[in-house]
């Protein structure tokens, strides 16, 4: 039996060092924690990372870059790290929401290009490879995003959907560690905030947006929502 004790913390998907997988030369935008954003543009062979700026400044914003070593399919690619040399990785995404939101995963870190390659050919993807999609926004829906209410209006309603998915995703989360036997605890609650975040973002909420908000006292007195935030995740 594992037991992960856990508070309802809902730390931001962080897309660090690869992000998204499109068509050639389009855009895409995540958030950070704090609601930063970063424009992700694709061109034919690198991912670009700029920083979106609202203040105006005489100093560029800094650009990362992530290589497009070889297009697998559609919806995979092996990439690298200019930054990183020997580090590449499967790079996997889905369209979501009538392409408004993608969801990526990376997988398969190695020191070669062909290590990657001979990897996925042998075993496709993860069965848990959900569990560790992140998801950046077009433009458009980026923006409505960002007009969207914050934790501090969520529904009674919409905590209850948001906090289910600890079960949904119970069968991902044991197979993962099965898989990463060494995985620290603090990794799976991540997972499961960030797959909390994903259910409030279809249900209409900004999970990134900046607001001051304390669940516990929003919802003082309905036992069913303080045990939910509370009581620890367990599995068989």
């Amino acid at each position: 039996m594992i037991k992960l004790f856990r508070r309802f913390l809902l730390v931001a998907p962080l897309l660090v060092g690869y992000t998204t997988y499109c068509q050639e030369n389009t855009t895409w935008y995540s958030f950070s924690l704090q609601g930063d954003q970063t424009k992700i543009t694709e061109l034919a062979d690198m991912i670009l990372y700029e920083a979106v700026r609202e203040e105006v400044s005489p100093y560029p914003a800094r650009i990362d870059t992530v290589t497009i070593v070889k297009r697998l399919n559609d919806s995979t690619a092996i990439v690298s790290r200019p930054s990183r040399k020997g580090d590449y990785a499967l790079l996997s995404s889905t369209t979501l929401d009538e392409g408004g939101i993608r969801a990526m995963g990376i997988f398969y870190p190695s020191e070669s290009s062909e290590a990657v390659s001979t990897t996925y050919s042998a075993k496709g993807l993860p069965s848990w490879a959900k569990l560790t999609h992140r998801w950046v926004f077009s433009k458009e829906r980026a923006a409505t995003l960002e007009k969207a209410p914050g934790y501090d209006e969520v529904t009674r309603e919409a905590m209850i959907a948001a906090l289910g998915v600890r079960k949904e995703i119970s069968a991902d989360l044991k197979a993962y560690l099965e898989d990463n036997p060494d995985t620290p605890s603090f990794r799976m609650y991540r997972f499961v905030e960030q797959k909390a975040q994903q259910k409030f973002i279809t249900l209409g909420y900004n999970p990134y947006k900046p607001v001051e908000y304390n669940f516990e006292k929003q919802f003082a007195g309905d036992q069913e929502v303080l045990k939910l935030l509370t009581e620890p995740m367990s599995f068989d």
